[in-house]
C-alpha cells in the first residue's frame, strides 16, 4: 500500500477502499499516472490556492488547499464540497490528500456524503449572519463564481456544533487520520513533481 492509515472502525472492501459502517464514508488509496496539477504551484502558496479553486469551481467550491506533510512527503490537503449526485439537493464533501510524483501521483481521499435531511447545518446557522451576509467571496480568488457557495457555515468553527455533518467528519479525518498516516519508503523516495 502506497499510504497506509490508521483503519480502526472501518470496513475494508476492496485492497484500496473501506467504508465506515456508521455513516456510509469512504476512504480510498489511489495511484494514477500523469501530473494532477502544475508543478509550479507547489512553490507559490498562492496559486497554489488560486489553482485549486479554480480547478474545482465548475465541480463544486474548494473550501480549504494548503501543503502539509504527510508521513515524511509534501502532500496537498484539500477540502472540497460537490453536489450530490443524482440527487435534488444535498452535499458530497471530499477530503484528499495529493501526493505529486514523477511521473505519477498518489491520493488519500474521505468521501462523507448528506443523508436523510440535508440542509441543515446552514439552516441552522443562517440566521446568526443574515442571508445577505451569509456567502463571502471566495478567500482564494475572490472574483471566482464557484456552482457551489462559499460560505460562513464552511468555517471549522462551527464542526464542535455539528460534530455528525459530513463536511466536519471529512475535515476531521484529514485532521484525526491524515496526519498520522504513512508513506511507503520506495514511493516516497521519488522525487516530487515540482517542476511539471
Amino acid at each position: 500500500m502506497v499510504i497506509s492509515f490508521n483503519t480502526n472502525g472501518l470496513q475494508q472492501q476492496d485492497a484500496t477502499t473501506w467504508t465506515d459502517p456508521r455513516t456510509g464514508d469512504v476512504a480510498k488509496v489511489q495511484v494514477a499516472q500523469g501530473t494532477p496539477f502544475p508543478g509550479e504551484w507547489l512553490r507559490d502558496p498562492y496559486a497554489l490556492q488560486r489553482g485549486f479553486a479554480g480547478m474545482y469551481a465548475e465541480q463544486g467550491c474548494l473550501i480549504e488547499v494548503e501543503l502539509v506533510n504527510l508521513g515524511g512527503v509534501t502532500a496537498v490537503r484539500q477540502l472540497i464540497k460537490l453536489p450530490l449526485p443524482n440527487a435534488p439537493a444535498g452535499q458530497l464533501f471530499m477530503a484528499m490528500f495529493t501526493l505529486a510524483k514523477a511521473p505519477q501521483y498518489a491520493q488519500l481521499m474521505y468521501l462523507a456524503k448528506e443523508q436523510g435531511m440535508t440542509g441543515m447545518r446552514e439552516a441552522t446557522l443562517m440566521p446568526q449572519f443574515g442571508f445577505e451576509n451569509w456567502t463571502l467571496p471566495h478567500p482564494f480568488d475572490p472574483q471566482l463564481q464557484s456552482r457551489l457557495p462559499f460560505h460562513r457555515g464552511d468555517d471549522p468553527a462551527f464542526d464542535a456544533q455539528f460534530p455528525d455533518h459530513p463536511l466536519s467528519r471529512a475535515r476531521a479525518f484529514t485532521w484525526n487520520v491524515g496526519r498520522y498516516a504513512t508513506v511507503d519508503p520506495a514511493f516516497a523516495a521519488i522525487p516530487d513533481n515540482w517542476n511539471a
